[in-house]
């Protein structure tokens, strides 16, 4: 006869549940220097009117990691997310620039005649017809 496990009683499942702990308080972490990131660019972008390439690769690893952590923690996975793992690649952005306002030529406007009331539909009735009313 053979013998049967109880999944309960499976050791490597509390010992992903303890990963599993330990990951979602890093995902509390990664919110709040997400949200300090976003500020701080912002703040960057505001006054000197361009994003830093330092803080845009930070939230771009940091995006890239958080995805890999809900894949861990939603069973999608079993690799385990840096600091088990390498830190995510980063790919090349362009990032953000102010643009100066654009100029517009007055050639791009066409000038159009003014509607007159024909043009215009009516939804009311003038004539004092109404169909409810026979």
């Amino acid at each position: 006869m053979t013998e049967n496990k109880v999944p309960f009683a499976n050791s490597d499942t509390w010992v992903r549940f303890a990963y599993m702990v330990l990951f979602t308080v890093l995902l509390l972490a990664a919110r709040l220097v997400i949200s300090v990131l976003v500020l701080v660019q912002f703040i960057l972008v505001l006054f000197s009117g361009k994003d830093n390439e330092n803080l845009r690769n930070l939230g771009q690893g940091l995006g890239k990691w958080v995805y890999q952590t809900i894949m861990f923690l939603t069973f999608n996975t079993e690799n385990k997310p840096f600091p088990f793992d390498e830190w995510p690649l980063i790919d090349p952005s362009e990032g953000y620039q102010v643009r100066a306002a654009e100029t517009v030529d007055d050639a791009e406007f066409v000038e159009v005649d003014d509607a007159i009331d024909e043009d215009v539909p009516s939804f009311t009735a003038e004539d004092g017809t109404n169909d409810k009313n026979p």
